[in-house]
């Protein structure tokens, strides 16, 4: 049987473990979600899934050059995979740094925009005044029931603060109200999770983002909304 993917994450930490720090998330998310794949199978969607769909959901912060170290780090991995299993699993760049960089901070502005009142999750911190604003925000009494939940594509960006979203797979087109500091970040063809509620004058507001994505991981959404 061929080596499991983890396994070969494992050998790499342990081998530069003086090196570089930055690879164990990656090694408990490969656990998760690669469980069983086998080397041979390993190519560019790993780091793709990692980078670019579940560090955007787990870090707080760009600073101090936190997105950077990430890249290092699957950058090493990458060469070392490369040299010793002769198998590409891809390497970023500094173009795929700042796509990174530009995701953190809508997920993250967006939790600021909805009233988040999770500041962190491990461990698990609360802000209790976002988290009276978050209540006070859903539970508002709303002339309209009508709500839309699931994955949308950005289609187009107006200058008015709206973007317009297109529902996957069922191509209902919303219109919906997003904050400025939030719109200047936005992109067509970006992806995100949410649930949004239509208020008076016809009018749609997000109750929720879930998830943020950019566009480049569209084939990985399908994916996982088919099964």
């Amino acid at each position: 049987m061929d080596k499991l993917f983890c396994s070969v994450i494992k050998e790499f930490e342990n081998e530069i473990s003086d090196e570089i720090t930055y690879i164990d998330d990656f090694f408990d998310f490969s656990s998760k979600k690669f469980r069983f794949m086998e080397m041979k199978s390993a190519d560019e969607h790993c780091i793709n899934k990692f980078l670019f769909m579940w560090i955007p959901k787990k870090v707080f912060s760009v600073e101090n050059g936190v997105i950077e170290k990430y890249v290092e780090s699957i950058n090493l991995l990458s060469k070392y995979i490369k040299d010793k299993y002769n198998i590409n699993i891809g390497e970023k760049n500094d173009d795929d740094i700042m796509e990174i960089k530009r995701i953190c901070k809508i997920n993250n502005d967006f939790k600021k925009f909805l009233f988040n009142p999770v500041i962190s999750y491990s461990p698990m911190i609360i802000d209790f005044e976002l988290y009276k604003k978050r209540k006070n925000k859903v539970d508002k009494p709303c002339f309209f029931s009508m709500t839309e939940k699931g994955y949308f594509t950005v289609e187009e960006i107006f200058t008015g603060e709206y973007i317009l979203l297109k529902k996957l797979y069922t191509g209902r087109f919303i219109k919906v109200f997003i904050d400025k500091n939030i719109l200047d970040k936005v992109r067509k063809g970006d992806i995100l999770y949410a649930n949004l509620r239509q208020n008076p004058f016809f009018s749609w507001e997000f109750i929720e983002v879930y998830k943020y994505y950019p566009g480049n991981v569209i084939k990985y959404i399908k994916k996982e909304v088919l099964v």
